[in-house]
């Protein structure tokens, strides 16, 4: 299962309560449709669409489609920092 480490948790909830989703809602990852296996496409939502695999950590919620959470099950799920407060998502093998 995708893990989610603190810094994305935490850029979750900024970006979560920043759109107003609520409590509800989350990032939802979604395999790219005509991509390559690493190309996904990630958003904010208030709720997981139907068929979707929800991830918890603490009240952060990640919303992966069926193709994603597949592809995704042995990663970790990071962020950085870019320029002007811009966050890069990007997933890294589980240690």
């Amino acid at each position: 299962m995708l893990d989610i480490d603190n810094t994305a948790a935490q850029a979750i909830d900024e970006l979560t309560t920043a759109t107003g989703v609520g409590r509800q809602g989350g990032l939802r990852i979604a395999a790219a449709a005509q991509a390559h296996d690493r190309d996904f496409d990630l958003a904010i939502r208030p709720k997981p669409e139907v068929g979707d695999v929800i991830v918890v950590r603490g009240d952060t919620r990640v919303f992966l489609d069926p193709r994603a959470a597949q592809r995704l099950a042995d990663k970790v799920l990071d962020v950085r920092k870019r320029h002007a407060g811009r966050v890069h998502f990007g997933v890294y093998p589980q240690a």
